[in-house]
């Protein structure tokens, strides 16, 4: 039996950007893609590739142990799905809200136009946290003792960066679920593709 090898499966160098490698699943989605002639099996394989590969920790596993994380990327997928749900709960719930009859609604625009705020809102988090990191980064250069004992403000201030560190981690997985989300719906002309597709998984 082969092993799964997400680049091969994709098509991709393991040098590939987060760009590239999206826009290899894109294609691959589309070719594989029940709806569109394509087989289920081989549509869930490519889901599972890019899964491991959109998720930054799954991916940093595969670079350097080769294994895959089965849970995690089960786990990093079923976040995705939440998410477009989510996505998709807020478009029915507005377009009600505006009396806009549903079967004239382009839920993929609009689930589209709500991921790019959030992603937009996921990075500016990352970026104030990694400026954050870096001021307090600073300041622990300059504290310095005359004696070999530890430094409270310096432990402080470590504490501090752990927790921040932390956060961005956080902050970075969340921005990578956005990001997945949105290229997910890029790949469906419709909602009846989108939901039948969340639906073999």
């Amino acid at each position: 039996m082969q092993a799964f090898d997400p680049y091969t499966i994709l098509g991709v160098p393991r040098s590939a950007t987060p760009d590239a490698i999206k826009s290899a699943y894109r294609q691959n989605a589309r070719l594989t893609h029940p709806d569109r002639g394509g087989a289920p099996s081989a549509f869930i394989v490519v889901v599972k590739a890019f899964g491991v590969l959109a998720d930054p920790e799954a991916r940093r596993l595969f670079d350097e142990t080769g294994l895959v994380d089965e849970e995690g990327a089960r786990s990093y997928r079923q976040e995705v799905v939440i998410i477009l749900a989510d996505m998709f709960d807020t478009a029915v719930s507005t377009a009600l809200e505006l009396g806009l009859p549903l079967d004239r609604v382009d839920f993929i625009k609009q689930m589209a136009v709500a991921l790019t705020g959030q992603s937009a809102q996921a990075t500016e988090r990352c970026q104030k946290l990694d400026a954050e990191i870096a001021a307090l980064t600073g300041l622990r250069g300059r504290i310095k003792r005359q004696d070999e004992h530890p430094n409270l403000f310096v432990q402080r201030l470590n504490e501090q960066v752990t927790a921040k560190v932390k956060d961005h981690t956080a902050a970075k997985r969340r921005l990578a679920l956005f990001e997945t989300a949105a290229t997910e719906l890029a790949n469906y002309d419709s909602d009846v593709e989108l939901f039948s597709a969340l639906e073999l998984e």
